[in-house]
């Protein structure tokens, strides 16, 4: 018994004294600390994006191209007119979960569908209305002063 009583008051004692235990971490005056700066998710979505649509009524294969901007906090984009008039107009560009989702008028069927593209490095997927796939390219650009 009185062994265990000896262990016991050992263990506690050496418990007891790691919580006076400190570390050496450096210390770090205002001037020396670099503010983080905020990383803009939005970035890997600005550009300009080469689409075909699979499989759509009418047409087959719809060739888009778009062009994602951002102004001030907003994100805006705009549908070129290439060798087929598109019939759609853009209502609302956002990001959620890393996903971009531009909002159209469709004029042709009088509808709102929009977009649900996946940017991953250059390369684009998604659906336009849920049911059609989509495939491109998204090419970077830099605005020039």
């Amino acid at each position: 018994m009185k062994n265990k009583l000896l262990l016991l008051a050992l263990i506690l004692t050496f418990s007891s004294c790691g919580i006076f235990k400190t570390t050496n971490a450096p210390e770090v005056s205002g001037t020396e600390v670099e503010e983080v700066k905020e990383v803009d998710s939005t970035a890997k979505f600005i550009g300009k994006y080469d689409i075909t649509v699979f499989g759509v009524p009418d047409v087959g294969e719809l060739e888009l191209i778009m062009n994602v901007t951002k102004d001030g906090n907003e994100l805006k984009t705009e549908i070129e007119d290439g060798e087929q008039e598109s019939g759609l107009d853009v209502l609302k560009t956002e990001i959620e979960e890393d996903i971009l989702y531009v909002d159209v008028y469709v004029d042709g069927y009088g509808i709102n569908v929009s977009f649900e593209i996946y940017v991953e490095g250059n390369s684009v997927t998604g659906y336009l209305a849920d049911m059609f796939e989509l495939e491109g390219t998204i090419t970077k650009y830099v605005k020039l002063k």
